[in-house]
């Protein structure tokens, strides 16, 4: 046996080289798929985070330009309640609420009648004083409008 592998060992080491060969290089292209597939998932990720960013930009734009739409709408309730009522102070937008409130003087859009008092008590933080000089009733110088 011994004299059978001592004439014949370069036939053993010619198979066992090329296994051997092939091992390894089977071994790298592995180890390169796998890297390439981490370089995938991470770019991946990358471009799924960019996309999130963008459309987190393009929301807050979008809220912006929906804040001045509506503070232009405000604008414009306040220009056609000034045509009706002289009073008009001012208006502003309530942007957590999505209301414009039109700010008035005084109450004359509405009949100056002092039990009107008790149905709008709470709403009004200006004083106003009765018909007949009794108590006074609180009457705010707003009225909100939804839009």
């Amino acid at each position: 046996m011994k004299n059978f592998i001592a004439k014949n060992w370069f036939k053993l080491v010619l198979p066992a080289s090329i296994l051997l060969g092939c091992v390894i290089l089977g071994s790298f292209f592995y180890a390169s798929q796998i890297s390439k597939q981490e370089s995938i998932e991470r770019q991946q990720q990358i471009d799924l985070q960019g996309k999130k960013e963008a459309e987190q930009i393009k929301a807050e734009q979008d809220k912006k330009e929906y804040i001045v739409k509506r503070k232009k709408d405000c604008y414009d309730l306040e220009t056609s309640e000034r045509k009706k009522f002289t009073n008009v102070d001012g208006s502003s937008y309530d942007e957590k609420n999505d209301v414009c409130i039109v700010r008035y003087l005084n109450g004359e859009w509405e009949e100056n009648d002092p039990e009107s008092c008790g149905l709008f008590d709470g709403l009004f933080n200006s004083k106003k004083e009765t018909t007949d000089g009794e108590k006074p009733c609180t009457i705010q110088p707003y009225f909100t409008k939804t839009f």
